[in-house]
């Protein structure tokens, strides 16, 4: 699978297989909350979905292949540049993640990785997009976000903020990095707030495809095979059951 830069997809049936007009709702909606916080509608909304491990545990973490798949669930960012210094961050869910508003010269690349704090993965994916650059001279931006994969719940939810953070930067920023770069400085970039990731995650988000798993090795180079999965009447569901047990990460 040859890495591109990631696409823009402006018919939402490319993405979803089911529940199509409740997605459609959810997109005009977020819409529709980014103009009432912020007085403008957004420019772009950045997605990044969770994943499931189809086959195997984490040896990622020892550069070994994987096979995950992405998920529907997901995280998108609505966002546009606002002409500033500052990078403000709502989420639709403000009572749990309260707004945030940084200073991109003094806040944006400091992460104290001691407080459990639901914007130090905002940051994680703007530093790794600067740290990759080696520059520091952002744009400032608006951003609002909303998640539906369970936080906590083994579908990595942090590696799709994380990517979708890095969407939206990038985009705002004009970077223009291919989605191989951008799963390497994602997995990089979770370890500011001491997350020992092996790069699966970030590599099924950026490059998961609909109807397929993923196969993804990480040597020589890492490189990601899409696996159609197999037509069947009825067709092959895969049933991913949420126990309610939360794993936060601290």
């Amino acid at each position: 699978m040859s890495f591109q830069q990631p696409p823009t997809i402006s018919d939402l049936s490319n993405i979803y297989s089911l529940s199509i007009d409740a997605q459609t709702k959810r997109y005009a909606r977020l819409i529709e909350d980014f103009e009432v916080a912020y007085g403008a509608k957004p420019g772009f909304i950045a997605r990044a979905p969770g994943r499931v491990n189809v086959i195997g545990e984490h040896i990622d973490y020892c550069g070994f292949p994987v096979f995950p798949m992405a998920i529907a669930p997901d995280t998108l960012i609505a966002a546009r540049a606002n002409g500033s210094d500052r990078v403000r961050i709502a989420n639709v869910n403000s009572k749990k993640y309260p707004a945030r508003d940084f200073s991109i010269a003094s806040d944006m690349l400091n992460i104290d990785s001691t407080v459990h704090e639901w914007s130090n993965y905002f940051k994680c994916g703007y530093r790794g997009i600067f740290d990759h650059l080696g520059r520091n001279d952002g744009k400032g931006f608006d951003a609002l976000l909303d998640g539906t994969v369970p936080a906590g719940g083994g579908l990595s939810s942090s590696a799709a903020f994380v990517c979708a953070t890095q969407l939206t930067v990038q985009r705002i920023n004009d970077a223009k990095l291919t989605q191989g770069e951008l799963a390497l400085i994602a997995a990089g970039a979770e370890r500011y707030v001491g997350v020992n990731s092996g790069g699966m995650d970030q590599t099924a988000s950026m490059m998961g495809q609909q109807g397929s798993a993923l196969f993804i090795e990480f040597h020589p180079e890492l490189t990601a095979t899409p696996v159609k999965l197999p037509e069947t009447n009825p067709p092959l569901v895969f049933v991913i059951a949420n126990t309610l047990v939360v794993s936060d990460k601290h």
